[in-house]
């Protein structure tokens, strides 16, 4: 089931399966800014990864010597969330752990996800509480897609990803999945990452230690959209391939597995250690212009 909310500048809306944005509508034009999930390129709009983001080395994770079996990004995105209020300018959901979620991740938890509307701004909130007494691990992030380029006619290579701050900045490459402990040079005392066609042959650029905390998508000197990861220490940037018409700007606390990694989940990178009776609490902001 869909939800909608709106202010006099933006419409959105999301559904109860994986707590996904499914529209971000610039009222003023009637355009539409997320992806619109064509499986022909790529069938989600927004998922939401938990509690592991990216690919676990051959999709397994253990604590001690017993192994779980999880496919990429988690759960969370092919579960169904509960719609818990929608005031007219939030909408709140909620996933709590289950038979379900234990059999593949052992620990209990409370995932709230939550939609708020200011201005021309669309602000993402995860909370993730742990309801029990020892410690829970885990990793969160977002996955939003862009339709890039806007409008008929245009081609994505006509637009960048231009940062707030010059970068110096490798991305870590990626083999079926998992970092294969390879990094290339992207930016050298840079701020514009151009979307050639070829920028995605190799899977998604995975950035880490950035300077800047905002990233522009633009066309020219014309900005489409701002992006606010204050926080994140991770930053994500995919597509499909050459054709695919959308380009996704993803949050990360956590990043996927290496091909060397050892596969216990407590000794995972960027993994998060909640005590119990704690809340973990991180927030991105979407910005239409």
């Amino acid at each position: 089931m869909k939800s909608a909310i709106q202010n006099k500048h933006l419409k959105i809306t999301a559904k109860e399966a994986g707590a996904e944005l499914t529209s971000i509508v610039k009222k003023a034009t009637h355009t539409e800014y997320l992806w619109q999930g064509n499986p022909v390129y790529w069938g989600r709009h927004a998922p939401v990864l938990f509690p592991i983001v990216g690919k676990l080395k051959e999709d397994t994770f253990k604590l001690g010597k017993k192994a779980y079996s999880m496919k990429q990004h988690g759960l969370a995105r092919n579960m169904d969330f509960k719609l818990i209020e929608n005031d007219g300018f939030s909408l709140y959901y909620e996933l709590t752990s289950n038979k379900e979620t234990l059999q593949q991740y052992p620990f209990p938890f409370q995932l709230l996800i939550q939609y708020t509307l200011k201005g021309k701004d669309l602000l993402v909130f995860y909370r993730v509480s742990n309801p029990s007494n020892s410690p829970i691990y885990f990793s969160i992030g977002g996955h939003p897609a862009f339709n890039c380029p806007l409008k008929t006619g245009e081609k994505r290579s006509d637009y960048q990803l231009v940062f707030d701050q010059k970068e110096t900045a490798s991305t870590q490459r990626l083999t079926n999945g998992n970092r294969n402990n390879v990094t290339e040079s992207i930016l050298k005392k840079e701020k514009k990452l151009p979307l050639t066609d070829q920028l995605f042959d190799e899977d998604a650029l995975i950035f880490d230690n950035l300077k800047s905390s905002k990233v522009h998508l633009q066309k020219g000197t014309k900005q489409v959209l701002s992006f606010d990861f204050t926080g994140f220490p991770y930053l994500g940037i995919w597509s499909k391939n050459r054709k695919s018409p959308f380009v996704c700007i993803e949050p990360w606390y956590g990043i996927a597995d290496t091909t060397t990694h050892n596969q216990q989940l407590k000794e995972k990178e960027g993994i998060i250690q909640l005590a119990g009776k704690k809340n973990f609490e991180c927030y991105y902001v979407i910005t239409i212009h």
